[in-house]
């Protein structure tokens, strides 16, 4: 008969694995490669992969949906726009975000201050987050929201139940359904992106006679090749052509520049040197990742210096006039 072995509990427990760092990063690299290639090589990966590329452009509101979202976040005033400060001297180190978001509200209100008929309804081209339409319905306007984009339609219905959203590009409005239809209607840095031939027109059939169109946005200050906003003078020019006549005008430029300060000053002293840490901190721990992808590193970082530049408070007085105008049926 054979004897039963005495139990040890030591037997029972097992020894723990003892991994080295270098092990786990090589776990981690081979992980990552595997899956990399296994989606690479796999044709149904690498169609799809294609198809993604060829389509991205026809997909890039999917980005301005996230920076949308992102702003409504950071910004839970629902406006887009640079606001207003009343005192233009304010430095960026001394602003906050609450200043902001005071001097978006402030922006809004001298809007308002221009608006027509309250009894007659208004519509915010452009509409943004809603911020705008929802000062308008406190005051009690009857405001429609307009904008081609779903995360703000779907923001604005949510938020706002009570306001109407017309989802559409505003060329792409059919003014006859619409016809003398507002009082007031009102672009607030939208402006810039409609095309004046199409849009004049669109602006004539739907107000009412005797109605507004308030406006504020930024414009070049003189002639340029870069399309990203209106000249002025040709706004004025054309505008005029197409039976307008400017009743109110002011430029606001100096007051909209401490915002941009401040967005400037986070983005050059913590938002360029945090990615370029990270660069450094790619190319220590992984060299040959960072070798092999050092083009794309350089195209970042020049992007991230294009885009600074646009909010340079300095290059934007230099080049470009932010106005704040009313106009009528001539």
């Amino acid at each position: 008969m054979e004897l039963a072995q005495p139990f040890n509990p030591v037997d029972e427990v097992p020894k723990p694995t003892v991994e080295k760092k270098g092990s786990r990063r090589k776990l981690k690299w081979t992980a990552f490669a595997g899956s990399f290639l296994g989606r690479a090589l796999h044709p149904g990966h690498l169609v799809k992969a294609i198809r993604l590329q060829r389509g991205r452009k026809t997909h890039r509101h999917t980005f301005d949906d996230a920076q949308l979202a992102l702003y409504s976040k950071i910004l839970p005033s629902d406006f887009l726009h640079y606001g207003y400060f009343d005192d233009p001297t304010r430095r960026p180190e001394d602003i906050s975000l609450s200043d902001v978001t005071r001097a978006q509200t402030r922006y809004a209100e001298l809007l308002l201050e221009l608006a027509g008929d309250p009894a007659a309804p208004v519509l915010d081209i452009g509409c943004g987050m809603g911020g705008l339409c929802r000062m308008l319905q406190a005051r009690g306007f009857s405001a429609t929201a307009l904008t081609p984009d779903r995360l703000q339609t779907s923001h604005i219905k949510s938020t706002l139940p009570g306001v109407p959203v017309i989802r559409c590009k505003f060329e792409d409005l059919p003014a006859e359904e619409h016809r003398a239809k507002f009082g007031t209607v009102i672009t607030s840095e939208s402006l810039q992106y409609l095309k004046l031939p199409r849009a004049l027109p669109i602006l004539q059939t739907i107000l009412r006679p005797g109605g507004k169109w308030i406006g504020c946005d930024y414009f070049h200050s003189g002639p340029s090749d870069d399309r990203s906003c209106h000249v002025w003078d040709e706004f004025v020019s054309q505008s005029s052509d197409a039976g307008w006549r400017i009743t109110y005008q002011r430029e606001i430029t100096p007051h909209i520049l401490p915002t941009l300060a401040f967005i400037h000053m986070w983005a050059t002293r913590f938002g360029v040197p945090l990615m370029q840490f990270a660069f450094l901190r790619l190319r220590r721990k992984q060299p040959a990742v960072h070798h092999l992808a050092g083009g794309v590193l350089e195209m970042l970082d020049n992007l991230a210096a294009k885009n600074i530049s646009l909010i340079d408070p300095a290059q934007f007085a230099a080049g470009k006039r932010y106005m704040l105008f009313a106009l009528e049926r001539a």
